[in-house]
């Protein structure tokens, strides 16, 4: 029922409420109407406003007390009953006065200013060169169309707009509308939107089927290494692809190694998980460890002259205080192609599928050949128990390939890979 517009003999005083000691458990004081004080176990006090509203018992907090004296807050009290006579439900109206002074933020932020916010505060928890493509998309391909909207107005409409233009670089546009839901999710978070244009265009542009890099043939090994090994390229250079080839591991990761994290008497080499802001760590955020062969060993020893005191395993031709960059390999292998001593399609990663092919043609377990590559289990269930690391199969696999490669750059032992 709703309250009456009667008078009320509202009975609080200052010397009343300063008489309330605060309890173990908060307690009304009354005042009249409904108004009443709540004595917190802390000593604190607040108003608030008990009512009825469609049979339910509900409440709608006013403030604290002595900011709010107690003439403010009968005045303010006065006011929710007013709206619950005219038939408003004073707590559900703060709702909603809520999100329309977040609306108005909103429409004062622009897309682009709200999204330094995000970049900010969200995006520092990814990997270095994640954060540095994130801020070249958003400054070349999303502030240009939509960056100075207003943040509450960028519809679905503008977003289609955004990756129309983008056809032809499906893999990007995807990762951008991505970009776009996370930040209106941010804001969502944040009170200030309710709507995600993003959202609706997911799926808009197909994503093609990932890429497989295929492996060289055995046939192909002593060609491709003795091509590494006289191709001209600087010696750090052809000592990493090297490297890379009997290491199975990924690019980044060779280019970035430090030799902090090599056991030399261990013949380990430890790659970190992935950490914010981090260049050649590990995709997933556990580390991984390369049982080092002999051949491998061999190969630290030459990189370990030629580094001299630099803290990286394979340091920049220019700078020994930088490390490699990824572009040096690139390099030698687009020479290689052009020389015609490898596949035109042949790519370095294309190395991790050479040795995945070799190990399992020769029959050695799945799950071995896995943890050499560091791939995630995709059963999640069985990823979360399987703490298994094969660290004498691994060890012996990876000597096992790194053998078989040596008897193929000799020459000796071809076999061809088995028909699919």
């Amino acid at each position: 029922m709703a309250p009456t517009s009667r008078a009320l003999n509202y009975t609080l005083t200052d010397k009343k409420v300063n008489a309330a000691k605060p309890k173990d458990k908060p307690y009304p004081v009354a005042d009249g109407g409904g108004l009443y004080l709540d004595i917190m176990p802390g000593g604190s006090k607040v108003w608030r406003y008990s009512y009825r509203v469609d049979g339910k018992r509900t409440k709608a907090t006013i403030g604290p007390y002595p900011l709010i004296t107690i003439k403010q807050a009968r005045d303010k009290h006065e006011g929710l009953r007013r709206q619950l006579l005219d038939g408003i439900n004073p707590a559900r109206q703060k709702q909603v006065d809520r999100v329309e002074r977040a609306a108005k933020v909103a429409q004062a932020e622009t897309f682009e200013s709200f999204t330094k916010i995000w970049i900010t505060e969200k995006l520092a928890s990814l990997t270095q060169r994640s954060q540095k493509q994130t801020l070249a998309w958003l400054k070349n391909d999303v502030y240009p169309v939509i960056g100075k909207l207003p943040l509450g107005e960028v519809h679905a409409r503008d977003v289609l707009n955004l990756l129309e233009g983008m056809r032809n670089t499906p893999t990007k546009a995807n990762n951008i509308r991505a970009i776009i839901e996370r930040i209106y999710q941010y804001a969502a978070q944040k009170l200030l939107v309710t709507y995600n244009p993003a959202t609706t265009m997911k799926g808009l542009i197909q994503q093609p089927p990932a890429a497989h890099y295929p492996p060289l043939k055995p046939s192909q090994i002593h060609a491709f290494m003795e091509a590494v090994r006289t191709c001209g390229a600087h010696q750090g250079t052809r000592l990493a692809v090297e490297f890379l080839l009997y290491t199975v591991v990924r690019k980044d990761n060779v280019c970035k190694a430090r030799w902090e994290h090599v056991d030399l008497d261990a013949k380990t080499w430890t790659i970190p998980g992935r950490t914010v802001g981090g260049n050649g760590f590990m995709k997933a955020d556990r580390p991984h460890t390369v049982y080092l062969s002999n051949q491998a060993m061999k190969l630290l020893e030459k990189a370990k002259y030629l580094s001299g005191k630099s803290e990286w395993v394979f340091p920049s031709v220019q700078r020994q205080s930088l490390p490699m960059t990824e572009v040096a390999i690139n390099h030698l292998f687009a020479r290689l192609r052009a020389a015609g001593s490898i596949p035109a399609d042949f790519k370095p990663h294309g190395l991790r599928s050479t040795a995945s092919t070799m190990m399992n043609e020769e029959g050695i377990a799945p799950d071995v050949v896995e943890a050499i590559l560091a791939h995630k289990e995709r059963n999640t269930t069985r990823g979360s128990y399987n703490h298994a690391q094969y660290t004498t199969a691994v060890t012996a696999a990876l000597q096992w390939y790194a053998d078989r490669i040596d008897k193929l750059v000799a020459g000796a032992d071809v076999i061809a890979f088995k028909a699919a």
